[in-house]
Formats: structure tokens, C-alpha cells, sequence
């Protein structure tokens, strides 16, 4: 299991088995962190949210080597923001109010991570939906197995609390089929083979009559 830590801007990942933190650099990240979590579908990545409010996906490797793998479009969220992920989208939850005092939880579409700008799963916009609405206490991600995850809201008075299902689900590409352009021939040599069996066992494989002395 990995758990991240949070320290003064830094962050990184628990070691549970020595109790040692172990901090985590980035090039090329200069900003100062503050919310991280492991992206659900992939373990290697971390979303990473610094204090301008950008929304960061980090590929980690050996919980030490780290690398930029996408930036999400500046402004997705008002800092500081909230970071939650499930499976195939990142969730981002404004921390501070717009104007009418209201925030926002926005789905980021986690396909356009690793992908250059003319690859064509970047055509979809990457930013799914966005949902207003009042300010809050806490929130939090249940996630459940083979149903759709579930979003809790406690409000900022804490006297409500509002629940509410995901039902978006993540695209998964299918596997490439490697043996694709060999089922044809495979095909026909088995048809022979079967015919050539069928036709040596009713004449016999060889014929005594053709036997010289």
C-alpha cells in the first residue's frame, strides 16, 4: 500500500516496514505541495496539487524517481484544492468560494495523462463536468466494487450531509490482439490437416498393391 505525506510544501511516501518518510523530488517541479494522492487506476502515478491551484500527474518509480507526466489546464480548480481520485478521474474540490460564496468539484479526465498535445485522446476536453455548490466542511470518496463510487458531502455548519453516486465510468482500451494477422493461415492449415486425416484414414496411409515384389 502507499501513503503519501504532506510536509511544509515537500511531499513523498511512508515507508510502513522501516517507519521512515522518505521526500520525493520532481524535476522540473519547482512549487510547493499541497495535496497529493495515488491516481486509483495506476499506483505509479500521484496527482499532486501545488498553491497556484495546478493540478500536477507525477510517474513514480521505486517510490524515489519521479517525473512529469501531464499538467492539467491552470485554473481547473480555485486553491487550495482538494484531490481525490477514482478510477480513470481525478476529482478536484476548490478551497476557496467564487464570488456568490459557492465551490466546485470538477472531474478531470485522467486519459489525457502521458498523451501529446495532437494525440487524439486529447481531443476530448479535459475537464468532464464541474458541479457548484455551498461551501464545505469535508468530503470524502467511497469506493466500491463493481457499482459506482460514492461522493459524501459534510456541509460547512456541519448539519448536513449529502450523498451522492458516481456513475461515469473509465474507458480501458482493449488489449491488442498480437496473433491477429496469423488466424487466417492458422485457420486454413488446420482445415487441411483435417481433410488430410479424414482422407488417410479411408484410403490408409500407404497402399500394399502398389508394393514391388
Amino acid at each position: 500500500s502507499n501513503v503519501l505525506f504532506i510536509s511544509d510544501g515537500a511531499w513523498g511516501f511512508v515507508d510502513l516496514e522501516k517507519m521512515e518518510a522518505r521526500r520525493v523530488h520532481c524535476p522540473r517541479f519547482e512549487g510547493r505541495v499541497t495535496s497529493a494522492v495515488v491516481d486509483a487506476q495506476q499506483q505509479a502515478r500521484v496527482l499532486v496539487a501545488d498553491t497556484l491551484g495546478d493540478i500536477w500527474v507525477f510517474g513514480v518509480q521505486n517510490k524515489r524517481q519521479c517525473k512529469i507526466e501531464h499538467r492539467f489546464p491552470h485554473g481547473a480548480a480555485r486553491p487550495p484544492v482538494g484531490l481525490a481520485s477514482i478510477r480513470g478521474f481525478a476529482l478536484a474540490l476548490d478551497g476557496s468560494a467564487d464570488a456568490a460564496g459557492r465551490v466546485s468539484l470538477t472531474a478531470l479526465n485522467m486519459s489525457h495523462t502521458g498523451k501529446k498535445r495532437r494525440d487524439p485522446a486529447r481531443a476530448v476536453p479535459a475537464v468532464v463536468w464541474r458541479r457548484p455548490g455551498p461551501r464545505l466542511r469535508s468530503w470524502a470518496v467511497h469506493k466500491r466494487y463493481q457499482q459506482g463510487d460514492l461522493l459524501a458531502f459534510l456541509s460547512e455548519d456541519g448539519l448536513e450531509i449529502e450523498i451522492f453516486e458516481i456513475l461515469m465510468q473509465a474507458y480501458v482500451q482493449p488489449a491488442a490482439d498480437n496473433f491477429g494477422n496469423f488466424k487466417l493461415p492458422v485457420f486454413a492449415v488446420a482445415i487441411v490437416l483435417v481433410l488430410g486425416y479424414q482422407y488417410v484414414k479411408g484410403k490408409g496411409a500407404f497402399d500394399p498393391g502398389l508394393a514391388e515384389g
